[in-house]
């Protein structure tokens, strides 16, 4: 019953706000062109209704429709903007497709900005009304909760927000909780039978809040919940690990609570790839000429191959070749041991400010980054990635902490948050760890098109090592 209410009640909301935008529409061509033009053509009309239906399927899609008990009205601004611009960019693509240039791009910008306007102020007027009425007693819910000491924060919340319109009919809980919170709520006894009590008392809402959750009376409240109808919740110190990459998966019909700190967008991931693939075959085809004086370069310079391959580890401890133009002599790992007291970095990295082994081109090629170029081709091969932390060699791997392994999750890259740091020759090992879990735990491709512009300004900058 509370379900399909809920349903009524966020359908109706949603139509009211496909009848705002279809207002607004109005309002914004009449600020443009200067007269009402809903009836004015055919066009026109077919326009409205569109706007009508889409904004329907926005507003329920964005969650513009809910209403919010306890949440900031930032995140109803954010739903609000997010469904306009969808719907702008929807419209422009149909202005585009079907030639409608008599209606042009900028009338609907006037219309998203009055509608976003429209949508957000009367929102925040009727809510601001809904949580005066709960905090005045009206519309409330009244709700039961079982818990110990830890709940102790929580009940003082929903006393102290009365607009989230929730008042407590009774807490279950242990003597402790009785001497914190016996004198503002009425603390049940431990042993009291929670399903005799919303059987008959008015209760809505049961909510489960303990630090030490008992499974065998979690499945007993929730099996009374469901047969009476009444919603359920639950509070735990648990929940504190969740994320927004936390979500239920199904194996079969078996469901399965799935939590990862690792990005597990499949779609972006997959977008990802494509973009990693398109764009290394775009530089090498542009770059070719670049590959090839490099090469001579090299070649006319020292002695040795053009290319250097070394074994690294990649996502979750593959093993790869990643290429790079020599910048080295040919005995570089044999001499490596003799340098290490003259080591620089901290950890099990290697980095030296004026390492002998590096050849005249080579050092030309390591402060402008150009010896990362043949590793367009680990990309296309898909061992790495345009963006993403560096791939170790498997020695220093092995002297990782526990923690630092976890920068082995994502495929690695070319570039990422430590290399385009302003002063990246002077991060210590640690520092450049936490940067690229930095970079795995706040993943998108918005990060990544800012860190390849800001890899190309490092270049121009020439200040690498």
């Amino acid at each position: 019953m509370l379900k399909e209410k809920e349903r009524v009640v966020y359908n109706f909301l949603a139509v009211f706000d496909a009848l705002i935008a279809w207002i607004a529409l109005d309002i914004a061509f009449y600020i443009y062109f200067g007269q009402y033009t809903f009836l004015s053509n055919k066009d026109s009309i077919i326009l409205h209704l569109v706007v009508l239906g889409l904004w329907f399927f926005l507003s329920k899609a964005f969650r513009a429709n809910e209403i919010y008990r306890s949440r900031p009205y930032s995140i109803l601004l954010f739903n609000v903007i997010g469904a306009t611009l969808m719907g702008v960019g929807v419209l422009a693509l149909a202005v585009f497709t079907f030639n409608l240039h008599y209606i042009g791009i900028t009338p609907l910008m006037y219309f998203g900005g009055v509608c976003a306007f429209m949508l957000f102020s009367l929102k925040v007027i009727f809510f601001t009304y809904i949580k005066s009425a709960r905090r005045r007693g009206y519309n409330s819910r009244n709700i039961l909760i079982v818990g110990d000491v830890s709940a102790v924060t929580f009940i003082n919340q929903v006393l102290k927000y009365k607009e989230w319109g929730y008042r407590i009919i009774g807490v279950v809980g242990d003597e402790e909780l009785k001497e914190r919170m016996g004198d503002v709520v009425t603390i049940l006894p431990e042993d009291t039978d929670v399903g005799k009590i919303i059987e008959n008392k008015t209760i809505d809402e049961v909510i489960y809040c303990q630090e030490k959750a008992r499974m065998e009376d979690i499945m007993t409240l929730l099996t009374s919940c469901n047969e009476l109808g009444v919603v359920f919740r639950m509070s735990s110190p648990f929940f504190n690990m969740l994320t927004n990459k936390t979500h239920l998966h199904y194996f079969d019909t078996t469901p399965v609570l799935t939590i990862s700190n690792t990005p597990m967008d499949y779609l972006m991931l997959k977008v990802k790839s494509v973009i990693d693939f398109l764009v290394s075959f775009t530089a090498i085809t542009i770059f070719s000429p670049v590959f090839i004086g490099i090469a001579i370069a090299i070649k006319m310079t020292s002695k040795g191959p053009i290319f250097f391959k070394q074994k690294r580890v990649g996502m979750r401890g593959r093993k790869f070749w990643v290429y790079k133009f020599r910048t080295m002599v040919t005995n570089a790992e044999e001499l490596k041991a003799a340098l290490m007291e003259q080591n620089e970095m901290d950890g099990p990295a290697f980095k030296m400010a004026r390492d002998p082994r590096i050849t005249g081109i080579g050092n030309f090629l390591r402060k402008t980054s150009l010896d990362e170029l043949p590793q367009f081709f680990n990309v296309l091969l898909g061992d790495m990635s345009i963006v993403g932390p560096r791939p170790p060699v498997p020695a220093e791997v092995r002297e990782y902490e526990r923690w630092q392994l976890r920068r082995l999750s994502m495929k690695p890259g070319i570039t990422c948050i430590w290399q385009i740091s302003p002063n990246r020759n002077d991060v210590s090992f640690e520092d450049w760890m936490r940067m690229d879990l930095e970079y795995i735990d706040n993943w998108s491709l918005r990060l990544d098109f800012v860190l390849i512009l800001k890899t190309i300004r490092t270049m121009f900058r020439a200040d690498g090592k």
